[in-house]
């Protein structure tokens, strides 16, 4: 009987071994997981207008072609013991295993230094946890990172300053132009992308309709937002004093004009008498 009990003992001491052994072997492949995403790109930014012309939309819709394709988009990702790998484009993501942990995973499109028409940048951090012998699903929306802005010339402005040349320009030296001879009254110019938290400077020089020549001083008139469609309006509804408003949001910044001696060099007609 005891001889039985011992045998009984070793067989069970053996299947514990067996079962530990297996458990430790099922356990470094059980370590890993994988996770796939779905991705999408916004094409809505909040929208903030010139509050004289405020129509209650709180979005708006970039232009056609701004918004980045999901599988275009670049990723990043980074996670436990250093790991860290990158792929040109989401479509390169193959959803290979990696370690159970927390990630972290960078969507981007486009350059964030860079400023224009054609300078839209998107961005999303995405935190994610990947679980060992699961493939889990993240849910991915990636929106504008930096910020883009256009510019409204009105009607007064155009009738007191038939001729003018207008400079919008970032703290970055990025210069936009407007000229009355290719943009019209109440007529939107171009989007232009840039840095988000940049200010925006307005300058330029006008030709009154008494051909009167003046100029505005270089003037801070905005500091951009992120993932926002800011419409400056260039008003002179009070231009006979002298002075132009630059309209956003519930704010209006004033300018006032410097006149411009066509010859300054020229004699006094006094000193010549």
């Amino acid at each position: 009987m005891k001889k039985k009990h011992k045998i009984l003992l070793i067989m069970a001491a053996g299947t514990l071994l067996m079962q530990s052994c297996a458990k430790t072997d099922v356990s470094v492949e059980d370590a890993a997981g994988n996770v796939e995403f779905r991705c999408g790109a916004l094409s809505d930014v909040q929208h903030s207008p010139a509050s004289t012309k405020a129509d209650g939309q709180q979005t708006r819709t970039l232009p056609e072609g701004t918004v980045p394709e999901s599988s275009g988009l670049h990723l990043k990702i980074t996670g436990p013991d250093g790991y860290s790998a990158e792929y040109g484009t989401v479509a390169e993501y193959g959803s290979p295993s990696m370690k159970a942990g927390a990630y972290t995973a960078v969507f981007s499109s486009g350059d964030p230094e860079k400023e224009g028409p054609d300078a839209a940048y998107f961005e999303k951090v995405h935190e994610f946890t990947v679980i060992a012998r699961k493939t889990s699903t993240e849910n991915v929306s990636v929106a504008l990172a930096n910020s883009v802005f256009s510019v409204v010339v009105s009607k007064w402005f155009s009738d007191y300053y038939p001729e003018y040349d207008i400079l919008i320009e970032t703290e970055s030296g990025y210069q936009a132009a407007l000229s009355a001879a290719d943009n019209g009254p109440e007529t939107e110019s171009e989007p232009v992308f840039v840095k988000a938290g940049t200010s925006l400077y307005f300058s330029g020089t006008a030709v009154k309709t008494n051909g009167a020549e003046v100029s505005f001083p270089r003037t801070e008139i905005a500091v951009t937002k992120p993932c926002t469609w800011q419409t400056l309006r260039i008003d002179a509804s009070d231009a006979a004093s002298g002075t132009i408003e630059i309209e956003l949001d519930d704010t209006a910044v004033e300018i006032r004009e410097i006149s411009i001696e066509l010859n300054p060099d020229a004699p006094d007609d006094a000193d010549n008498r």
